[in-house]
């Protein structure tokens, strides 16, 4: 008999460091969640606080038809400081779409971010360089970054370096002067690889101008931003809309908006949100897996009450005093939680590599810094009182009188509350998971649903050419049409996922509407693979169509309001165009905007280049194909030289349009990671505490058990009696989940232009996934209970 009263004790003592082990593991997995997402978080939101000016600096953009743009006429920035005395600066940056060569002397590399600036940008943006005075005295400060400079210039240190020459290659070999390298900053909305400073970056800013700039303007503190915007309003539309804008673009006649620069990185008015979701999703599912871990944490404290409660009694019977018990019990979970937010730590140190690739981002970007261990430990005291202080409260509050009699009992109320934490645990387990299933469906539709073009095996090139004229580009497209492996080729002045269309307003009849306008060329529409509904492509069998001729989208032809497209006159950009086709509507801007009115012309009369070079490959030949052209692409680059002046680069530089499209929805993808690993977390911590709570209730249900079945209880029977308050719980986390679940996910749905269908079948797959886990989790300790030899549990009655 005292053997085997040693052996029950070793085995509790054995369970309940499991337990405790299990919770602490819990709390790790919450915590680490936690960091994941702050660490995302807290470099999507430190985006230029580190300026002095941060809450003075705004971005001066256009609006007109619900539609927003960040581009303006350069004579807008020296009119509002001329003007506008609340204004301190105005400074204007213009830049260049192309990957463009810098060669020095010793080295090369090809730029993507190339800006030109005045010099008050620099001022507002905290821009400074190695051994260069940024004042108005110099005419030309041109800069590049410290990598830019090491590939550039290998043998030349930063710090001592006089102003060099390097080659311009696109431009017939211009040379410009670098004069230094930029110093390291924080992240910041104003991003550049190479950045050329003027004091003013157009000569005559009072003359008519097409180019278009971004307009930065810091304010004095205080200043009444409403009426500094009603104020730029009319300086828009009376001295600068149509005198210094091309007047047939739509937002000529729009108005102005002032966005802070607070909002330009997440939640440009220009642009998309999603940064801004995606920051915000990630902020609330952290916070609901610490609160899952808090649960698990209080679930198992109240069930291992019935072995605390001697202790409990006989300290109290000692004369300590229940405010002592309960300070030592939230003690001890604030120790557990210090001791998860170590291992929480350690966790994501070990893992980064492949939480990197999981993720899909950078995590050595997001450094594990003094701000977010600040962080964990808030979250690791908020932690411990959330879920420390209703057990602390319980458990202190025990009659000792009662405990030594032997007539303690857990009682219905704390029964009650533990159940309620695992119905809640639940509930958000499968939350999680219909909304992962819910978002995988979204993104599988934007990466394989209609399009309304084909963006496979179509490669762009990269090399820059200036093209206004089929008859320009024709000669170069005939020869790489003669390899093997090229099927159509074509050059655009707007690709899908890189520069956006123009906005220009088109007339019909009497009906004027805002739509976007892409020059192409021969072979466009096969070359996108894109769908003629009505008329005809653009061919060369009508060459009259290279001046006039236009085809438009569906979404034009039913805001014109056409009932028969075709031979009807739409006048735009000071031309009119006759429409000799209609083409399916296109989602070259993603699925989260509807397809815009689109007029294409060969006739680029809305001032874009097309300098978009765009080849469609056969299948099977991608690899050769490539190969070939980039064996061959000096020979092509010097013909194109020769007729062009514009070399192409010397260096054959393409992307896959598929992929470049695909980056449009990057942010979107992260989110699916993230939440991923976030309905993996919740999941793993409702099975730990349905692990623990399961075991626990079978324990402590064991000599009831042993009766039932001396009575003639089956193993069936005795497997439904324990599972019988598991499975209530399921059903009602079910009837709570399933309505919750829906209205969350239609609402991140109503994001997209275009989605999928909510089907009732989504539910039951999450429903019948949570109901496998939880059968997995309790079956076994459940069939083995039921399996026991009533004898062990009884023979000590």
């Amino acid at each position: 008999m005292h053997l085997n009263n040693l052996k029950i004790a070793w085995r509790n003592a054995l369970r309940s460091k499991l337990f405790t082990a299990l919770n602490i593991f819990g709390l790790a997995l919450g915590f680490a969640g936690f960091m994941l997402a702050y660490l995302y978080i807290n470099r999507e939101t430190s985006y230029d606080r580190w300026n002095p000016n941060y809450n003075e600096i705004y971005l001066v953009g256009l609006t007109y038809q619900g539609n927003n743009t960040d581009l303006t006429p350069p004579a807008l920035a020296t009119a509002i400081k001329a003007k506008l005395p609340e204004v301190l600066e105005a400074g204007r940056v213009s830049y260049f779409p192309w990957e463009v060569p810098f060669i020095g002397d010793d080295g090369q590399t090809y730029v993507k971010d190339w800006k030109t600036a005045d010099l008050s940008v620099a001022r507002m943006f905290g821009i400074d360089a190695y051994g260069v005075q940024m004042t108005e005295t110099n005419p030309e400060i041109n800069l590049l970054t410290p990598e830019v400079f090491q590939q550039v210039f290998p043998n030349d240190s930063k710090d001592a370096f006089e102003p060099q020459k390097i080659i311009l290659d696109p431009w017939g070999m211009t040379m410009v002067d670098i004069h230094g390298v930029t110093k390291s900053r924080k992240l910041s909305n104003l991003t550049y690889e190479a950045m050329f400073f003027k004091p003013e970056i157009i000569g005559v800013l009072d003359q008519p101008n097409k180019s278009l700039y971004q307009t930065y303007i810091q304010v004095k503190p205080g200043t009444d931003i409403i009426q500094l915007n009603q104020k730029i309003k009319k300086i828009y539309k009376h001295e600068i809309a149509q005198h210094h804008h091309n007047a047939t673009l739509a937002f000529a006649n729009g108005d102005t908006y002032l966005d802070p620069l607070k909002n330009l990185h997440l939640r440009p008015r220009h642009g998309s949100n999603t940064g801004y979701i995606t920051v915000w999703a990630l902020g609330v599912l952290s916070g609901v897996i610490l609160l899952l871990a808090g649960i698990n944490f209080a679930n198992l404290m109240m069930a291992q009450a019935n072995k605390r409660a001697k202790e409990i009694s006989i300290k109290k019977v000692f004369g300590v005093s229940r405010g002592r018990l309960a300070t030592q019990f939230l003690g001890e979970v604030l120790l557990q939680c210090l001791l998860a937010s170590a291992i929480a730590w350690g966790l994501v140190v070990a893992s980064q590599n492949a939480l990197q690739q999981w993720l899909a981002y950078d995590l050595a970007a997001f450094s594990l810094s003094e701000q977010i261990a600040w962080q964990l430990l808030l979250a690791a005291l908020f932690t411990a009182i959330v879920s420390g202080i209703y057990p602390a409260a319980i458990l202190s509050s025990y009659h000792p009188v009662n405990i030594l009699k032997g007539n303690f009992q857990t009682g219905h109320r704390t029964a009650l509350f533990r159940h309620a934490l695992l119905t809640f645990q639940f509930v958000i387990a499968i939350v999680f998971i219909t909304g992962m299933v819910i978002l995988n469906r979204q993104l599988d539709y934007m990466r394989q649903g209609d399009k309304g073009f084909e963006p496979a095996q179509v490669v762009y090139i990269k090399n820059l050419a200036l093209l206004n004229k089929p008859s320009d580009f024709k000669p170069y497209r005939d020869r790489m049409q003669s390899y093997p492996g090229i099927e159509y080729m074509t050059v655009a002045t707007s690709i899908p996922g890189g520069i956006g269309p123009a906005a220009s307003e088109f007339q019909f009849r009497d009906v004027v509407r805002k739509s976007d306008h892409i020059g192409v060329d021969f072979d466009y529409f096969e070359t996108m693979g894109m769908d003629m509904l009505e008329g005809r492509p653009f061919t060369e069998a009508f060459a009259a169509d290279s001046m006039k001729g236009a085809v438009i989208n569906e979404a034009a032809a039913q805001a014109f309001g056409m009932k028969s497209p075709i031979g009807q006159i739409i006048r735009g950009c000071d031309t009119d165009f006759e429409v000799v086709g209609v083409v399916k509507n296109s989602k070259m801007q993603g699925f989260e905007q509807f397809a815009r009115p689109t007029v294409y012309s060969i006739n680029s009369a809305c001032g874009q280049l097309k300098t978009e070079i765009l080849v469609k490959l056969k299948p099977g030949t991608i690899r050769q194909t490539l190969a070939a052209l980039t064996k061959d692409w000096d020979s092509i680059s010097k013909d194109w030289e020769s007729s062009n002046r514009s070399s192409g680069g010397k260096n054959f530089r393409y992307e896959f349009v598929d992929q470049k499209y695909a980056a449009l929805h990057a942010q979107q993808e992260q989110l699916e990671s993230a939440f991923s690993a976030f309905t993996i977390l919740s999941v793993a911590i409702a099975v730990m505490g349905l692990f623990s709570m399961s075991a626990y209730s079978i324990s402590i249900r064991q000599k009831e058990m042993s009766i039932r079945k001396v009575l003639g209880a089956s193993v069936s029977q005795l497997f439904m009696q324990l599972n019988k308050p598991f499975f209530r719980i399921f059903v009602l986390a079910n009837f709570i989940a399933i309505p919750l679940a829906y209205l969350l996910v239609d609402r991140w749905l109503a994001t997209f232009a275009y989605r999928i269908e909510v089907r009732w079948w989504m539910f039951a797959l999450a429903g019948i996934t949570a109901m496998l886990i939880s059968l997995l989790t309790v079956t076994y300790q459940s069939v083995r209970a039921a399996q026991a030899n009533p004898v062990d549990s009884l023979r000590d009655e």
